[in-house]
């Protein structure tokens, strides 16, 4: 095995550009820094080309987020990079998102050089959002593009891979809104007021400003005291009820970074002197858990087990660490990290060593790069001694850690294995999560998020009398709920949580709760709005009725339909159901994207689009009369029924892909089901429609009809349904459901004995058998 060196670091600042049309883009930023740090490498010739891998730090311009530049970004980064130095790589790397990416590429490329699978890397990343922010400010143009091509190794992820969907539904997607729950949960674990601990914070952060301020390469070199960080002003305003600007990172910068990295014995033939290189010796990476699922807030597994198995791999401990840069986008992240490393926050040899995001400055994915190039020149100037990195990313998600030398180490580079550190972290308690919360509950940990106006909404993260987790959020504009969570430490109070609506929802008072749930029908016989409901014998015909809109529905409009079912599943008189669209163009044409495009609140209830994808536990059967347009929710709609018929202009199509999305109401799920699987993946990927005639010929459909005639055959399905046992049928549709858990018959039958029981015991099977014995048309009793 090879041992690994870092032979050069560069950084590149620059605080304001001369002109605004010089301002530097990313590309340029990272050129600079690689420059830099290829003349750090002693300024020996030759270091490029021993360079045969380029791996960048993704830029928040290209992570998917609201940064996103408007003068473009280049098309392969790395490979541009390259072309500006000369430098044509074998291989090109686009890390992930995520502030643990730098120290991540380190691992994995310290791997790679030992092993011999790579001679040399060059590591960089940077951002201009300060000169992205000052060029949209000023209108001035930019072209920030460049079209240079190649392969690459994008590892761009999932969009908000490290999102929880209970997050989205309920607004908790703000960064220090998120740390802030961490922070008030270590709060109450040590029993701190919200003065006291804003007080600690401060105390943490002191130190770090002031390095910043001596830091050549710093952002924002300024020091703070304690006074300064905690007070709220119009130059450090509240970003919520606990941090202000100067606790969290700052991302308007303009900042770069690189390393060189290869083998001891390629360095040494260079002619790098010896005692210019840092050895790194031992990497972990690990994941956690998203947030809800988490037991304790206001830590991180992960974390901890990423720092136990470093220490235990390279055969040190934290006594043996000389100098470190611990990760510190918001005081949790130190504090964490402290608590996992046995360490004081006020440790003597420092938690920084550049200042930290707050002061030093935050570039977006790639502020460790700048810590393992402090950390590099503070290490060659030690003549023993380990220095350590601890990198974070997402919220607490994700987390690389490594140790370095001055001095070369006889085992070469460790590395902790990844499977047992995400069993280890998999193996760790989790609570049982709530999405949809109703009734009484109380907070765990929360946050108030401000704006330039005050307080603007609160999140809370509390469980049920149950014990179930659930997150929840102040309905719009609910002021006295906010002065409620501001006036006393809320963390152990009792709320009141309705998931009526869009998102969970909290007041102090059931009552105040109670008048947050939208306006629903009491009975079947209405009022509705977006709905026309009859009742015809034992069958309820529901017929949405936004013919203007292709009867595309509205968080309202589902509401309303999830309360129609469950007057009719709950109502003894009615035995079967239909649903169609009204007028002759739409069954539905599903979510209505001109609302969900005006930035009104997008939800839907707990049973799902139009009240029935999501359903559980349906005894009573649903016929779709299926007229023109079922598309999107309303194909998923139809697909959640129990039979489909369709006239002549029917047209099926799960078209979210054309819109950047997919089918979430259980569409691509099911819809493998009713057709054959390479059909529906067809369908799925390129979002293309299916006649009803196709639709029948697969069997998706039911029974075709003549156009206009779909409500009069769902009605005679209707009556068929009616003239057999309701109970039954009910029975009937509980087994399927089980059936489809199991994926063995027998296992289903052996399931099925309260069902079995049900059926034996009931009034219905004994009129069912007299009626056949006696020849007679039997008179169901539905029990």
């Amino acid at each position: 095995m090879e041992k690994v060196v870092i032979v050069g670091v560069g950084e590149a600042v620059e605080r304001k550009p001369q002109t605004l049309e010089a301002a530097s883009s990313p590309l340029d930023l990272m050129e600079a820094a690689a420059n830099a740090a290829f003349e750090d490498a002693a300024g020996t010739d030759g270091v490029s080309s021993a360079i045969d891998a380029i791996a960048l730090v993704r830029t928040f311009s290209d992570s998917g987020g609201a940064l996103k530049s408007p003068f473009g970004d280049p098309e392969n980064s790395p490979r541009a990079l390259g072309k500006r130095l000369g430098i044509a790589p074998r291989d090109a790397v686009y890390s992930s998102v995520g502030g643990q990416s730098p120290q991540a590429l380190v691992n994995e490329f310290s791997g790679k050089i030992a092993r011999g699978e790579c001679k040399g890397v060059l590591i960089a990343g940077a951002e201009a959002l300060a000169n992205q922010k000052a060029l949209i400010k000023t209108k001035t143009a930019a072209d920030w593009r460049d079209k240079t091509q190649g392969s690459l190794d994008d590892r761009r992820g999932r969009p908000g891979e490290t999102l929880d969907y209970t997050q989205l539904m309920n607004a908790m997607t703000n960064i220090p809104g998120m740390y802030t729950v961490f922070d008030h949960a270590r709060r109450a674990r040590l029993g701190l007021s919200r003065a006291e601990y804003a007080r600690e914070c401060a105390k943490l952060f002191a130190p770090f400003s002031q390095i910043a301020a001596a830091n050549p390469m710093s952002m924002f070199p300024v020091g703070f005291d304690e006074d300064a960080i905690t007070t709220s002003s119009a130059e450090n305003p509240s970003i919520t009820d606990l941090y202000t600007r100067a606790m969290v990172a700052k991302d308007g910068v303009n900042l770069g970074a690189a390393l060189v990295m290869m083998s001891e014995a390629e360095a040494l033939k260079l002619g790098i002197a010896k005692e210019h290189l840092v050895y790194p010796i031992a990497g972990a990476d690990a994941g956690e858990h998203t947030i809800p699922h988490r037991e304790d807030l206001g830590g991180s597994v992960a974390m901890t087990a990423a720092y136990d198995a470093l220490f235990e791999v390279a055969g040190v401990s934290i006594d043996d660490v000389a100098c470190m840069d611990i990760y510190s986008c918001f005081p949790i992240a130190v504090f964490a990290a402290c608590e996992a490393l046995g360490i004081e926050p006020n440790d003597p040899r420092g938690l920084t060593q550049t200042g930290g995001l707050p002061f030093f400055g935050g570039p977006g994915n790639n502020y460790s790069t700048h810590g393992i190039a402090s950390l590099v020149r503070r290490l060659r100037g030690l003549d023993e001694g380990i220095g350590l990195i601890g990198a974070n990313g997402g919220f607490l998600s994700k987390h690389s850690v490594g140790l370095y030398a001055a001095n070369a180490p006889e085992t070469g580079w460790k590395e902790a294995d990844p499977v047992a550190l995400k069993a280890k972290v998999a193996s760790q308690a989790s609570p049982k999560v709530a999405e949809f919360a109703d009734g009484p509950a109380v907070i765990e940990s929360y946050c108030v998020e401000y704006r330039r106006e005050g307080p603007k909404l609160a999140n809370i993260v509390a469980r049920l009398g149950d014990g179930r987790r659930f997150i929840a959020v102040t309905h719009n504009g609910d002021e006295a709920t906010l002065a409620e969570m501001l006036s006393d430490d809320p963390i152990g109070r009792q709320v009141h949580v309705t998931s009526k609506g869009p998102g969970n929802r909290f007041t102090f008072d059931a009552q105040a709760t109670k008048a947050l749930i939208p306006a629903a029908p009491a009975s079947l016989e209405g009022p509705f709005e977006y709905c026309k409901v009859e009742r015809q014998g034992r069958v309820l015909e529901v017929t949405i009725n936004r013919p203007e809109a292709r009867n595309c529905l509205t968080p309202e409009a589902n509401f309303e339909m999830e309360r129609i079912f469950d007057l009719y599943e709950a109502d003894g008189s009615l035995w079967c159901a239909i649903v169609t669209g009204e007028g002759d163009k739409a069954f539905s044409a599903g979510n209505d994207l001109k609302y969900s495009a005006s930035r009104k609140p997008n939800w839907v209830p707990e049973t799902g689009f139009g009240g029935l994808t999501s359903r559980r536990g349906r005894r009573k059967p649903v016929i779709a009369a299926v007229n023109g347009y079922a598309y999107g929710g309303g194909c998923e709609i139809a697909l959640a029924c129990d039979v489909i018929v369709a006239d002549a202009t029917a047209k099926f199509a799960l078209p979210e892909v054309k819109s950047g999305l997919t089918a979430l109401a259980g569409g691509v799920f099911r819809l493998p089901q009713a057709l054959p699987p390479k059909i529906a993946r067809e369908m799925i990927i390129t979002g293309r429609a299916m006649e009803a005639q196709e639709a029948a010929h697969y069997g998706m459909v039911n029974h075709l009809t003549d156009a206009g005639q779909a409500m009069a055959k769902a009605r005679e399905v209707a009556e068929a349904i009616c003239a057999v046992s309701p109970n039954a049928v009910s029975t009937s549709l509980e087994m399927i459901s089980l059936g489809a858990e199991k994926s063995d018959p027998v296992d289903a039958i052996a399931a099925s004995a309260k069902e079995t029981l049900s059926i034996a015991a009931s009034e219905d099977m004994r009129i069912g058998l007299k009626a056949f014995v006696t020849k007679q048309t039997p008179k169901w009793r539905g029990r």
